[in-house]
């Protein structure tokens, strides 16, 4: 038997570009975030098109944050993929999308208090991480996809806390 249960209900998804954090949107309770955490164990080899960063070849870890987002701040969004796409050929090879202008820090903060909070220091889009659906006459969603590596002084991941 179970001895507690962990519900985190819907939470509020922030981005954090250049020290000032905005309110990228929200999921609701049938559209929780997903984080999936990669531990390789094989060499990984940097790339002159950012795809492996230096932090990921060095530490070997890295997450996959998947949020559908029911509520969204579309200047925020835009300037997100501004990033992603200003990044191309703006940086050494390897921390293409790393240092400089492509990442940002996302926070994950459930709205009911007390429930655990995430905040990734380091993260960036990839090509493929916009997937928007329900067009016509029902609500939109917004997928979003991030790929967070160690932040490049610490090492972290992410860190933890209660809301």
């Amino acid at each position: 038997m179970a001895t507690s249960i962990y519900v985190s209900g819907p939470t509020t998804i922030s981005v954090n570009i250049g020290g000032t954090t905005s309110i990228l949107g929200y999921t609701d309770n049938d559209n929780l975030p997903q984080m999936t955490f990669t531990d390789n164990i094989h060499e990984i080899k940097t790339v002159a098109s950012g795809a492996a960063p230096e932090e990921m070849v060095v530490t070997n870890t890295t997450a996959v944050i998947s949020a559908t987002l029911v509520k969204w701040d579309e200047t925020v969004w835009t300037s997100l993929l501004a990033r992603q796409r200003g990044a191309e050929g703006t940086a050494t090879v390897g921390r293409l999308l790393i240092n400089g202008s492509g990442s940002f820090g996302v926070s994950i903060v459930p709205t009911v208090a007390g429930k655990t909070s995430f905040v990734f220091g380091t993260c960036y889009l990839t090509g493929d991480a916009v997937n928007q659906s329900n067009f016509g006459n029902v609500e939109r969603r917004l997928g979003v996809t991030f790929r967070a590596i160690p932040t490049p002084t610490t090492n972290l991941l992410y860190t933890k806390g209660s809301t």
